[in-house]
């Protein structure tokens, strides 16, 4: 082998994979990870640590596979995905292939399962895992193993859990405990189990208390074990390689021979560092031909390097035995690696309208959800991002982590356990994005409003317009009063966007011109997005639509067709199917089961307002078709009266449903009213407040769209990323 072509960047066995490909083109110094989580010290991780670590941990993933397929007496690398043949496609693609949710069998054999809190551990964990082409399923932190997490290893079939070691004893029952793998020495120690073949997760051979699970890694332990032999490891080969040599240079020369080879080392040593200068020449060439856009512009490195004098990570073809046997495969037959149209993610719904769904992502549309947002909102390998969202779901996973990894960004994890607390982190300069749910801003304000002097407000301001480029809003509604409170307070107009598990981000206001951000709007369709509004299917419903569609020049159902679309539902392929539509044309787009309303400007892009759910935010009430999102942004301008709302239709013989609002209370207006919360008063609701709160509302919206109700909460219950599931709430009030 050529010594020129001996190194070989790691990077080049990922071309799959955008964002993995990406990390392991990172400037090696460069801060790719700092974490800042209370109660905890502070620390931060180069993209080289990163890179050495992912290989690292997916080497010990290998041996441990390889070791449970040799003790079942199944084949080598079997357990490796298979790609789609050609004749398969996604069930909202284009053409007439085969749907993949007809042809693949979902049993879960190359499904691994991220137990992990936010940090560097997850970021491992995720990024060695897609290394070896497994699909990833992270799983909520904040979930009891006897609700969710139990339910997403049994219907995800995972034979795999990667975590932390805090998380795994905490979540993991005892029953996983001879599955666990802390340290290299137990790699090789399989437990006696008899073998079994892959099923489905719904077989009822499945009787075992862990599923399928054949291993659970604590990679918090194990990549500390191999990081420090590998430390001990670099130590001993420094020492070996780079001291002088006893017989050479430190020897005295007592003859002609002694000459002749002092010249022909010195002549030899020469022609290595020629070679290694030619290679990292070749290696430099490859950085930039594959450097981001951003990168290319000349953006500087916050680290102080230039770019040009650090090596991407490398292996050594002529030394192929220490790479994993994986690595080695695809190095050797390069037909063999994974394709970008290979399973990647499998995120689980929020679960707000129906049981909880494995949606499955692909390389493709993954690298899609994040090139259309590095596009859209100018990320740059210069931005640093404070990073407070559950990691998950796509906004705290693909919008912030993914986006930041790819653009070879820092990103810097915390808690918002605080709400002054991150407001003071985001005073301190070197924040450039932040990116949030409502609630979060909510909470922002009221901290920055009620906590901090008029000094520190103006510094609050000051630090936000200086520092922070970009501030994004989304994952639930964002009432214009808080939009309007928090741009007081930070001078930011937040930039709000509309995605979902199954579509990544496909409308979005724009970054510019600021103006162009209307209130209560969502923006329009990002790149390589094609809206579809279809009508409502029956003709009762188009005329209860009739009042919306006087405000906006189209209403009705959205879908979505873009290459950030999902591939499937994991296992199952009605509900797939269900959730296709087709246009005139015999497009194909996925049901959102959102309703908009379309505003088409002249000459300018069409924009998008929510108006709610179709199954539980469009209150069908005395012959008109109302929106329960459009009723709360409205009401929620007394901020004096009301601090977070929540309005839902319950059912009515008269009216077919009553509008009714289950609204917490600002603390000094329910203080003025009486009204406390102790042990058993879960709500409250008298004559009295409901007569005074309606005639607010009358002041406020049309008489049809005025609630008959008011029921006053502590707060409203909302998931991890922010949204109410106001079937469960209806429920908790009687109202179902």
């Amino acid at each position: 082998t050529s010594p020129i072509l001996a190194k070989v960047p790691y990077a080049t066995l990922f071309e799959y994979n955008h964002v993995l490909k990406k990390v392991f083109e990172a400037q090696p110094s460069k801060v790719a990870l700092r974490c800042e989580l209370p109660g905890m010290p502070e620390m931060q991780f180069t993209y080289g640590q990163l890179q050495r670590d992912v290989v690292a941990m997916a080497g010990a993933m290998v041996r441990r596979k390889e070791a449970v397929a040799q003790a079942r007496g199944e084949t080598s690398l079997g357990w490796l995905q298979p790609s789609k043949p050609a004749h398969v496609r996604s069930v909202f693609a284009q053409g007439e292939r085969t749907p993949s949710c007809d042809y693949i069998k979902d049993t879960g054999f190359y499904t691994t399962s991220v137990l992990c809190g936010p940090g560097y551990t997850y970021v491992v964990s995720l990024l060695a895992s897609w290394s070896l082409n497994q699909l990833v399923t992270p799983m909520s932190v904040s979930q009891r193993y006897k609700d969710e997490l139990m339910y997403v290893l049994e219907h995800s079939g995972s034979r795999s859990i990667v975590g932390d070691t805090k998380l795994l004893k905490e979540k993991l029952p005892a029953e996983y405990e001879e599955l666990y793998v802390r340290a290299e020495a137990g790699i090789d120690k399989i437990p006696r189990r008899a073998p079994r073949e892959p099923r489905l997760h719904n077989d009822s051979d499945v009787t075992s208390n862990t599923f399928l699970v054949d291993t659970v890694y604590d990679a918090a332990l194990l990549v500390r074990d191999i990081t420090a032999k590998r430390d001990i490891k670099g130590t001993a080969t420094l020492q070996a390689e780079w001291l002088p040599p006893a017989e050479s240079a430190c020897s005295p020369m007592l003859s002609a021979e002694d000459v002749v080879k002092r010249l022909d080392d010195e002549k030899a040593a020469a022609k290595a560092r020629e070679l290694d200068r030619q290679a990292e020449i070749a290696q430099q060439e490859h950085l930039r031909r594959n450097r981001a856009p951003t990168e290319a512009m000349g953006g500087a490195d916050p680290a102080g390097n230039d770019g040009d004098g650090e090596s991407l990570f490398c292996f050594d073809s002529a030394h192929l035995d220490e790479l994993n046997r994986v690595y080695q495969r695809w190095y050797a037959m390069p037909s063999a690696r994974p394709t970008k149209y290979d399973d990647c993610l499998m995120l689980y719904t929020s679960g707000t309208t129906a049981k909880p769904k494995g949606v499955v992502h692909t390389h493709a549309s993954v690298a899609n959800m994040v090139k259309v947002l590095q596009d859209a909102w100018q990320w740059r390998d210069t931005d640093s991002i404070l990073h407070v969202l559950p990691w998950h779901h796509v906004h705290g996973l693909v919008n912030i982590l993914l986006c930041a990894l790819a653009s070879n960004a820092r990103c810097v994890v915390t808690t918002f356990d605080d709400a002054a607390r991150v407001a003071h982190r985001l005073e301190q300069g070197d924040i450039t994005l932040f990116m949030a749910v409502p609630t979060v801003y909510v909470k922002l304000s009221d901290a920055v409003q009620r906590k901090f002097s008029p000094i520190e407000k103006t510094g609050f301001r000051k630090a936000c317009m200086e520092s922070v480029r970009l501030m994004v809003c989304g994952s639930a509604p964002l009432p214009v009063p808080t939009l309007n409170q928090f741009c007081e307070l930070s001078g930011h107009t937040l930039l709000e966007r509309y995605g979902m598990t199954e579509i990544g981000m496909a409308l979005s206001q724009p970054l510019h011109p600021i103006a162009d951000r209307h209130p209560g709007t969502v923006g329009s369709p990002l790149p390589t997005v094609k809206t579809y509004v279809h009508q409502p299917e029956t003709a009762e419903a188009m005329e209860q639509a009739s009042a919306k569609e006087a405000e906006y020049d189209e209403v009705g159902s959205l879908g979505i067709a873009s290459e950030s679309l999902f591939d499937r539902y994991w296992n199952s392929a009605t509900a797939t199917k269900k959730e296709v539509r087709t246009n005139g044309a015999g497009m194909r787009f996925f049901d959102t089961g959102d309703t908009v309303g379309v505003r088409l400007p002249a000459g300018k892009s069409a924009v998008y307002t929510i108006l709610g759910r179709s199954s539980v935010d469009i209150i069908k009430s005395r012959g008109y078709k109302l929106s329960a999102l459009e009723i709360e942004a409205t009401l929620l301008a007394r901020n004096d009266l009301f601090y977070e709302m929540a309005v839902v239709g319950a059912a009515d013989a008269v009216q077919g449903e009553s509008v009714v609002a289950v609204v917490a209370m600002q603390p000094e207006a329910a203080r003025a009213r009486g009204i406390t919360f102790g042990e058993g008063a879960a709500w409250h609701e008298t004559a009295a407040v409901t007569e005074e709160l309606k005639k607010v509302a009358l002041q406020l919206l049309a008489p049809y769209k005025c609630p008959s109700r008011y029921i006053v909460v502590p707060e409203i219950p909302r998931n991890a990323t922010g949204k109410v599931n106001k079937k469960d709430l209806k429920k908790a009030l009687n109202l179902a």
